[in-house]
């Protein structure tokens, strides 16, 4: 790397893969300064795409996904505490615990959450549940084994079909709700969108398409929803899988822009979010792992400097996605997780 970025303090804000793989390469390009890792988890970062896959089937703990690391960081990690606010003049992150840290140059890789229920009251309704964390995999997993008479799914993106299939392999029974013609249909495409359809139905899965969720019912504990067709599920656990939130609030007060399209990088701190305003921002597609992209901004280094590498850009990690005991796959971004559909 340059030889003005070699030393000083790094702050990385988000330690799951994009953090951790950022900070492996930073050492592995000869980075001797301060390293710390900031995440709002109390994990060690962890592979996402199991979470709905052998954990919701009990094949793997929630708490045995830890990400292989590739080399040792001599990392200062701080897990367990948000970000809340960023001092861009003074160069400091501010904590949820009070506290705020230095840096000379600062990575943004916070990432999303998965969309909550947008009514909170319902929302908090025992056995309403989302899918992003280990945490929230581990509960899920609990009601599974638990043997619930039918599981209600909202949403049939990645994670909405995986939880689906996961919950026919366990022999429950399971509605999806989904607001567009198919499952998958803006990842896909039609066609593939209706094989994947016929797919879920000839393993028992029950597809509503074409409708949303209205309301969801229950006295304290979750025992139904409402759909826009005027047709009601009774149901036991209710996962919402209506896609993700970026983390970008605590960037709110920063100068940096933090809307639809992410944050773009400034002088000294950057950002793991693709952006079109952002010319030093590296992203990639999402494709099949036998394709080979190029970086698609005008700069692979991600420093604000624009200072160029010589060295291509290592592919993106991708993963598969299962839906259905007859093992259809398709392939997305290893770095979506769970809580990636819409």
């Amino acid at each position: 790397m340059p030889g003005d970025l070699d030393q000083g303090r790094i702050l990385i804000v988000g330690a799951s893969l994009a953090g951790l793989r950022a900070a492996e390469t930073l050492r592995e390009e000869g980075f001797t300064g301060s390293l710390t890792m900031v995440g709002d988890e109390p994990h060690p970062p962890y592979d996402r795409p199991p979470l709905s896959k052998q954990v919701l089937l009990g094949k793997a703990a929630a708490n045995a996904t830890a990400l292989p690391a590739r080399r040792a960081l001599d990392a200062d990690w701080r897990l367990g505490v948000a970000a809340t606010g960023l001092d861009a003049a003074g160069k400091r992150v501010l904590l949820a615990d009070g506290t705020s840290l230095p840096y000379d140059r600062l990575l943004i890789a916070t990432g999303t959450r998965a969309r909550p229920w947008p009514d909170p009251a319902q929302a908090a309704l025992d056995g309403v549940l989302t899918l992003r964390t280990s945490d929230d995999a581990a509960r899920l997993a609990e009601r599974l084994a638990a043997g619930p008479r039918r599981v209600l799914v909202i949403g049939a993106g990645f994670t909405g079909s995986e939880i689906a299939s996961a919950c026919r392999e366990r022999g429950i029974e399971v509605t999806v709700a989904e607001r567009g013609p198919a499952p998958l249909v803006g990842a896909l495409g039609g066609t593939l969108a209706k094989l994947a359809a016929g797919l879920q139905r000839a393993h028992g899965v029950d597809l509503r398409c074409g409708v949303t969720v209205t309301a969801l019912r229950g006295n304290g504990h979750f025992t139904g929803a409402d759909l826009s067709d005027g047709d009601r599920v009774d149901a036991e656990v209710c996962v919402v899988a209506m896609g993700a939130v970026r983390n970008t609030e605590w960037l709110a007060d920063s100068g940096l822009a933090a809307g639809r399209l992410g944050s773009p990088a400034t002088r000294g701190a950057v950002s793991s979010t693709p952006t079109a305003s952002s010319p030093t921002t590296s992203s990639w597609p999402v494709t099949s792992p036998a394709s080979r992209t190029r970086c698609s901004s005008t700069s692979c280094s991600p420093w604000s400097t624009g200072a160029t590498r010589s060295r291509r850009p290592r592919s993106p990690p991708t993963t598969w996605s299962t839906r259905g005991r007859c093992g259809a796959r398709t392939w997305r971004s290893r770095s979506s997780g769970p809580a990636s559909s819409g």
